[in-house]
């Protein structure tokens, strides 16, 4: 009867605001946000966690609708490597955020007050307003609408957002040091709507965008006919590849690029498999994808000292876009009829390899 007479005297717990409301908070009124981390001492980074998730499907559905496909018709591999890619991009760009601004309230909060996890709870916060400056940019951006915007608005907009973190920051430490308490937050509950609202109707455009490009996100894979190309040579010899000469051969295009440390791990499996394979009729094709990341004459200078015995041609993009490659490296084997039997995405071993040249050449003649 006494602890329950106490626990009577005991003032009611305030249950956690929604999420739109804390987000709203941290928009409307940071200092009385920032008051409520620090009496929760948790709840920040969960709400951090929540807007990648929200941002993976509002801002790149278009790209998890692809590598899910990527399961069905690709491989398992490959489905996951675009998956784990979409979702570290995200990651990533929140993680920067949130750990800059934790180390900046952790290094100037002076002692006494320096608590890393309660820092990395404040730094969270301050990804609010981050993700709040870019959802309009990224929402028109999106392929679903406007698609390109240019760059020289992207950098505003980066500006901007990485001066309103800094000043929450600012407001984070002077909450830390004062320790004031905790108010309402209901006030805020409509800046949250307005907050949810742009990445909410990015997913319904995406979504629309998604139905109506299907073929467009349809990777290429297994049975598909492999499209032609002609590839300048980017090796040291002068002319070009086609695709449709090697018609009749087994042929084993690589998508890879100088800057990609997995395709340079493969290369000397490649070599190695080259040396096996090409004597029965296998011919490889090296593609190089650096785009405007290396001059064709950093490209020759990189061919020169470490020789490839295939064809290296360079690529614009223009044929990685044919074969729908989005992540490297990207190995497409095509058998002599010219169709596709396998395409390996990401890291793979020389087993791997020597088993899809074995089936494609009993693919049938073409």
């Amino acid at each position: 009867m006494e602890a329950e007479a106490v626990a009577a005297q005991q003032p009611p717990t305030e249950r956690e605001p929604r999420l739109h409301v804390r987000l709203g908070m941290l928009v409307a009124s940071p200092q009385r946000a920032f008051a409520g981390i620090i009496a929760r001492q948790r709840g920040a980074v969960r709400d951090a966690f929540l807007l990648v998730l929200l941002s993976v499907v509002a801002f790149r559905l278009p790209e998890l609708v692809r590598a899910a496909i990527s399961f069905a018709r690709v491989s398992a591999s490959a489905g996951l490597t675009e998956l784990v890619g979409v979702l570290g991009a995200e990651v990533r760009t929140a993680a920067f955020v949130t750990l800059i601004s934790a180390l900046g309230i952790v290094v100037l909060a002076g002692r006494g007050r320096r608590d890393a996890a309660l820092a990395l709870e404040l730094g969270a916060g301050c990804y609010v307003p981050y993700f709040v400056l870019w959802s309009p940019f990224r929402l028109l951006d999106t392929e679903a609408l406007l698609g390109y915007l240019p760059a020289t608005l992207g950098y505003v907009v980066k500006v901007a957002a990485w001066a309103w973190v800094a000043l929450m920051v600012v407001l984070a430490i002077r909450e830390l040091r004062l320790r004031r308490p905790a108010g309402p937050m209901q006030s805020a509950a409509m800046v949250g709507v307005v907050l949810l609202a742009l990445p909410l109707s990015s997913v319904i455009a995406g979504t629309v965008w998604s139905a109506r490009h299907y073929e467009l996100l349809r990777p290429l894979g297994r049975s598909d006919q492999a499209p032609d190309f002609s590839l300048s040579r980017i090796d040291g010899k002068p002319g070009e590849v086609r695709l449709s000469d090697l018609h009749g051969r087994v042929v084993l295009l690589d998508f890879w690029a100088t800057w990609c440390p997995p395709c340079l791990a493969m290369i000397p499996t490649l070599h190695e498999l080259y040396q096996e394979w090409q004597p029965r009729g296998v011919e490889f094709i090296g593609i190089d994808s650096d785009g405007p990341a290396a001059t064709r004459d950093e490209l020759h200078g990189f061919l020169t000292e470490r020789p490839f015995p295939y064809p290296v041609v360079i690529d614009d993009r223009g044929v990685g876009g044919l074969y729908r490659v989005y992540s490297i490296p990207h190995i497409v084997v095509i058998g002599p009829d010219g169709k596709i039997v396998r395409v390996l995405v990401g890291g793979v071993t020389k087993g791997m390899l020597a088993s899809a040249l074995r089936a494609a050449g009993q693919s049938g003649p073409p």
